[in-house]
């Protein structure tokens, strides 16, 4: 059952982040691990552990072979009787990318009977594991934080009108692969105003926006590509439309969409990577 609460709740939370995600399932734990996720370039083999709330174990067990796995870790729920449901986190483990930290030398032994040792078993004390703010936390331990430049679009969105059409609303939720594969210059007017430029530019500071909207157009004209980030070329293209809706009735020509077009597919290609 918790095993289940936690990981549909990891992969919303993946979802939210637009992280493609594999998930795997064991028969049997005999290596040390009960779930795999794989997310954001991360394979995270994950042995989990439950504790009543109000409980008081001070340990839990893990098996060595989990120290061969690429960024393993332990992940100690506690969860209400109640509900059933996971209410906090603990975490052992390293950063994404890293292997476990050592499990230590103590054997442990079986609960039941005689208390024989399990030679390939190792005793992890509560105090070496992290205590998590919650889910958010946890997700970014396993599989490192959200881009802050995505994050603060999501939330510069946020504080905008909502929208009616379904894919620009996921888009606005941070559901960034809901926009069209073909979405082109001519079909990205409604993307591009789902940020306001003008407010990103005057909380970043960088000045006149006539300005910062030529030398984005001189490079790409130069280079053929848009300069700056995700933030830097979401901002392009909502000054691009302006640029052109106070030019009517004038169109871009075939070389000026090409560009245009150049524009929005960087656009979704740093959103959707």
């Amino acid at each position: 059952m918790l095993e289940y609460h936690l990981s549909g709740a990891i992969t919303s939370e993946l979802l939210l982040r637009n992280l493609p995600f594999e998930l795997l399932r064991t028969d049997c734990d005999r290596d040390g691990y009960d779930l795999v996720i794989e997310a954001n370039g991360i394979i995270r083999h994950i042995q989990l552990k439950g504790q009543v709330l109000g409980g008081a174990a001070r340990e839990v067990t893990a098996h060595v072979n989990l120290a061969t796995k690429p960024s393993a870790c332990i992940i100690w729920m506690t969860y209400d009787p109640l509900t059933m449901r996971p209410v906090s986190y603990r975490f052992f483990g390293n950063p994404p990318g890293e292997k476990i930290p050592p499990l230590g030398d103590r054997i442990a032994t079986h609960s039941r009977g005689k208390k024989k040792q399990r030679p390939d078993h190792r005793v992890i004390f509560a105090k070496r594991f992290e205590k998590t703010s919650g889910l958010e936390e946890l997700v970014d331990r396993l599989f490192g934080t959200r881009h802050p430049d995505i994050s603060a679009l999501i939330d510069h969105m946020a504080a905008l009108p909502e929208q009616a059409e379904p894919w620009l609303a996921a888009v606005r939720a941070g559901r960034f692969d809901a926009i069209p594969e073909d979405c082109d210059w001519d079909s990205s007017a409604a993307l591009a105003h789902l940020i306001d430029g003008y407010a990103l530019l005057k909380e970043q500071g960088r000045g006149e926006t006539g300005l910062v909207a030529e030398e984005a157009h001189s490079v790409a004209g130069k280079t053929g590509r848009w300069p700056g980030g995700t933030c830097d070329l979401w901002i392009a293209l909502f000054l691009e439309h302006r640029r052109w809706r106070s030019a009517s009735p004038h169109e871009p020509d075939a070389g000026q969409r090409a560009l245009l077009d150049i524009l929005v597919r960087q656009l979704r290609e740093a959103l959707t990577p």
